[in-house]
């Protein structure tokens, strides 16, 4: 779309025809030349109206609708300004975005020559043919003198990209005049009368042609070096390059310190100066006394730090064009240029010779060239040099065509006549790059611009043929999978020439082209892979095996390493393949080409990434490698196979083996069961070390808190049936049980007794609360130590401790004849006396023996007897002090001021019911057991709310009888109701009670006083 169509508020549309001339051959193109297709003109407005109906053209001519007051000389477009010169001296300004406002401004009554716009549009200079020159600022309405540059008739501008728009000045700029002098100068605005815009004039070169006019200036900045430029200036035969470097003003190194020139030093007089006498140029004879240069860049968006890459010289012997490269290697910034000659246009019918017209001028677009002659627009494509549109511009009687100018900023393309302004609109134009790289065979380039994967399809198949053509085949099977021809085909192709490098990458290629949805094809071509890889892998075997190893030394030879190397790095890629893959593979299959090609590290390596993790440990344990098995298995989270090979690695590696059992505590110790039975402690060589069952239980129990009978009971035996005496391990088991016992006593009563663990079975008997069992087993083992232990443990039942005692004391008196140790035992037990012991004695036994013990059972019980008198003596005197206490407090008072507060509400306390405690804190009644409510329990807050109740329906009732016994009985009840009361709400204060320390977490500021707590917030 045009730019003006944006501007176009109602626009009748049109259907405007084109002509797109296609110059393949000659003949026909002139042909087509001597009946073109016109650009119809419409009437009023200046907007571009309607586009072509030919969808296929890059390039379209479109008509401005602007009725022009007069005569257009010359015109220009920068940043979206139109400036425009008419024969009545009349400048007209326009801006693009607001096309409605129209600026008219008159300069001279001289012949206006030429016009310059800087890239912001907002710098203007008018240069006559008798060398008066002026200049308008955007913002002025009239134009100004530039009264030193009186004389000369300006024929070029290199305008300062780096004037920004947020300062009035141009910078410094480049002037060159039609008699080859270069000026330096700055333009800077000014409203005052004896100021003038220039702020110098310094000339810096001029030219060793007499009276050559320049027809082009430019300069440029090199990106890699701010003090380093690059000038170019044209003439109608010559194309001249000055390099240089100037200084700058400021000592710092600021990205923002640009060069400016300074008094009367221009910028770019060092760069001048070193090609005086001897100015470097490009000399192309013409006959023509014009020439266009024109620049394009690439990156406009980077406006500052942007250079153009490619430059375009119109003369006339054609149009010379290359490339730009500020690197900064050397001076020599102009690359790859070359010299296009101009395309015939006409055909001499009476001579049969062609007949070149030469175009007046030329833009330069990113891929194409576009000249205009005299009647007719050409563009020529710049990668293949063939002309690809052409049209003949409507012309009025006495209307001639101007000119063609280009805005570099918005990237439009303008066309003027004497009557009209044109737009030519370019739509799509890298649309076919990509076809011409692609029959230039530059493959990466063609892929830069394709914009349909069918394009890119067709430049892979192109590349692949090619590359497979000239025996490139592994760059061929590359390019081969990402192009659309059948996968039958191109395997075919690889096959044919026997190249399965090629065919492997091809299928990898594919497969990673596969989609989700494709898994059969995937299992197919990994299946197919797996072939590949496997004969590879075998071919490089057998010639790594028929290389002979050096003679000398016993090392490899050179050929021998570089084939072992080869077979690692295949097996590298082949695991790595599996990596990938392998999930899309037939188990069953692999594993049977793995084994039959007897690639058993392989086959371990599948197995372990597709996690057959069963397969593996099989492995290793047939291969007796337990140490490895555990390993894997240890990395498992499946209990089913810990299960199914613990058996076996418990039998060869025990210790290992329950070690990796502690490391997975979710395991069920109960399947485990099988691997602990055919586990035998008592077979093995080492003795001395640890019971690994017992360990492993052991763990369960303790440390994970165990509680299944069956492992109880187990670890249980495996105590029980220890080769060895020593009880002390079953014990600690039986006695950590404690109270929560998750064996089976009778089974475990049992177990204890068939192996002869006496102090076990003792300690089962108390647990099952059979003490006297328990005394008698450890009395008839002779162990008195452990019957008296037991004797105490019945301590809620004195009776059977006593009666139990007292069997400890026949054995000692009856079978030990021990009279003497009998009499200690009336010291240790609190619950014999001399009485219980008496009867065992024999019938004929000295009492000195015992003397002593019965005169000192007899002064204890009479100390005994003064004790208990004491106290009744004490008692009776606490009696008297308490009632003492109980009279003094009902004489109690406390003296209350009449402008006494309450410490609640903080009002005088004598105009409600008070309370007053013996801290003098007084409260309102009411005011307390607000307070107090909000501590009670809600047992004790219905209680109050009973009494209260209570006390008002008293209260009436008391108002209404007249029997003075009635009178009585309400005023006792009244009395009694208060008496609860202040129980509930006077039984402490609130101030020093416990209700305040018990209340120590509750805030001073309450949530319902957080709004006010708020609004004192700063």
């Amino acid at each position: 779309m045009s730019l003006f169509d944006d501007f176009l508020e109602s626009t009748e549309a049109t259907a405007d025809t084109r002509s797109t001339i296609d110059l393949n051959k000659n003949e026909q193109h002139l042909d087509d030349i001597n009946k073109p297709l016109k650009t119809s003109k419409r009437e009023t407005g200046y907007v571009a109206t309607g586009s072509h109906k030919d969808g296929d053209s890059l390039f379209s001519l479109q008509y401005v609708q602007f009725q022009l007051p007069a005569i257009l000389v010359y015109m220009t477009v920068e940043n979206n300004i139109l400036a425009a010169v008419l024969d009545n001296f009349r400048i007209l300004r326009i801006d693009l975005d607001n096309p409605l406002e129209v600026d008219g401004k008159k300069p001279s009554s001289n012949k206006v020559t030429q016009l310059f716009l800087d890239p912001t549009g907002r710098h203007i200079i008018v240069t006559t043919c008798n060398g008066e020159n002026y200049y308008l600022f955007h913002k002025w309405r009239r134009t100004k003198e530039l009264a030193k540059l009186k004389g000369f008739v300006i024929t070029s501008v290199a305008w300062n990209k780096r004037a920004n728009l947020s300062s009035t000045s141009t910078r410094e700029i480049l002037i060159g005049t039609n008699n080859g002098i270069v000026f330096e100068t700055c333009l800077e605005p000014t409203d005052e009368f004896f100021r003038r815009e220039e702020k110098y004039l310094i000339q810096l070169f001029s030219l060793h042609e007499p009276n050559m006019p320049i027809t082009g200036l430019h300069f440029e900045r090199f990106p890699t070096d701010r003090r380093k430029y690059l000038i170019i200036l044209s003439t109608p035969t010559r194309l001249y390059h000055f390099i240089g470097s100037v200084k700058y003003t400021s000592t710092t190194t600021s990205e923002n310190d640009l060069p400016v020139a300074v008094g009367d030093k221009a910028l770019f007089e060092l760069v001048f100066a070193e090609y005086e006498h001897n100015p470097e140029f490009q000399e192309l004879p013409s006959d023509l006394d014009y020439s266009k240069m024109l620049f394009f860049n690439r990156f406009p968006e980077l406006q500052l730090n942007g250079v153009p890459q490619t430059f375009a010289w119109l003369t006339g012997a054609g149009i010379y064009h290359g490339n730009l490269d500020f690197s900064g290697k050397d001076n020599h910034v102009i690359t790859d240029a070359n010299l296009l000659p101009f395309p015939p246009t006409t055909y001499d019918e009476e001579s049969g010779n062609l007949v070149t017209d030469i175009p007046t001028s030329i833009v330069i677009t990113e891929f194409h060239f576009v000249l205009l002659y005299a009647g007719y627009v050409r563009a020529i494509c710049r990668l293949n040099d063939k002309i690809v549109f052409e049209e003949v511009i409507p012309l009025n009687r006495n209307e001639t065509v101007q000119g063609m100018v280009v805005d570099d900023i918005k990237r439009t393309y303008w066309i003027y006549t004497s009557d009209a302004m044109y737009e030519l609109v370019i739509k799509d134009e890298d649309r076919d790059v990509w076809k011409l790289h692609l029959q230039k065979k530059n493959y990466a380039v063609a892929l830069q611009y394709c914009k349909e994967q069918s394009q890119r399809t067709q430049i892979y198949t192109a590349h692949a043929q090619e590359d497979f053509d000239q025996r490139r085949y592994m760059q061929s099977a590359e390019y081969f999978a990402k192009s659309t021809i059948s996968f039958e085909e191109v395997a075919l192709k690889f096959t044919e020439k026997k190249e399965r490098d090629a065919l492997r990458f091809f299928l990898i290629s594919r497969l990673e082209r596969l989609g989700p949805n494709d898994r059969t094809q995937k299992t197919l071509i990994s299946t197919w892979l797996v072939q590949l890889y496997l004969f590879k892998m075998n071919q490089l075997e057998d010639v790594a095996a028929s290389v002979n190893f050096t003679s000398t030394g016993g090392t490899m030879t050179r050929s021998s390493k570089f084939y072992k190397d080869q077979q690692q790095n295949i097996k590298d890629e082949f695991r790595s393949f599996l990596e990938t893959y392998g999930v899309y593979l037939h188990i069953p299959t692999t594993y049977k080409l793995l084994s039959s090609h007897g690639f058993g590290a392989e086959l371990l390596y599948y197995a372990f990434y597709i996690g057959d993790y069963e397969k593996v440990i099989d492995n290793w344990i047939s291969e007796k490698n337990w140490e490895k098995a555990i390993e894997i298995l240890d990395g498992q989270s499946k209990n089913e196979l810990f299960y199914k090979f613990s058996t076996s690695l418990m039998k060869s590696s025990p210790e290992k083996a329950v070690d990796m059992w502690i490391n997975h505590p979710k395991l069920n110790p109960r399947y485990l069961i099988p691997a602990l039975l055919r586990y035998n402690h008592s077979s093995r060589s080492d003795r001395a070390s640890e019971n690994q069952a017992i360990r492993y239980l052991s763990y369960q129990v303790s440390t994970l808190g165990n509680t299944d009978s069956i492992i109880h009971n187990f670890l249980l035996t495996l105590y029980a049936t220890q080769p060895t005496n020593d009880e002390t391990a079953l014990l600690t088991f039986l006695k950590n049980e404690g109270r929560e016992m998750h064996y089976k006593l009778d089974y475990a009563l049992r177990i204890c007794s068939h192996n002869n663990r006496t102090q076990s079975c003792v300690h089962i008997y108390s647990q099952m609360g059979l003490y006297e069992e328990a005394v008698d087993l450890a009395l008839e083992h002779r162990d008195l130590d452990l019957a008296r232990i037991n004797a105490e443990k019945p301590e809620d039942d004195d009776i059977l401790r006593k009666r139990l005692w007292i069997s400890i004391a026949k054995y000692v008196i009856q079978d030990n004849k021990d009279i003497k140790s009998a009499m200690q035992f009336l010291k240790k037990c609190d619950l014999l006396k001399m009485e219980d012991i008496l009867p065992f004695f024999p019938d004929f036994v000295l009492i000195d023996d015992f003397k002593d013990e019965i005169c000192s059972a007899l002064e204890e019980y009479n100390i005994n007897i003064e004790d208990l008198k004491a106290e009744m003596d004490n008692a009776t005197l606490s009696a008297d002090h308490i009632r003492l206490d109980i009279r003094k407090l009902k004489k109690r008072f406390a003296i209350v001021e009449e402008d006494q507060m309450c410490c609640l509400c903080e009002f005088p306390l004598l105009t409600r019911q008070f309370y007053v405690f013996p801290c003098n804190h007084e409260y309102h009644a009411d005011c307390l057991r607000n307070r107090v409510t909000k501590y009670l329990p809600t047992r004790q807050i219905r209680k109050l709310a009973d009494i209260q109740e209570q006390l008002s329906r008293e209260f009436k009732l008391a108002r209404t009888i007249q029997s003075i016994e009635d009178e009585k009985a309400i005023t006792a009840r009244i009395e009694d109701l208060r008496y609860q009361l202040d129980d509930i709400v006077a039984h402490q204060c609130v101030m020093c009670g416990d209700i305040m320390i018990n209340s120590i977490h509750v805030p001073f500021i309450g949530e319902e006083e957080a709004d006010v707590a708020a609004s004192w917030a700063i």
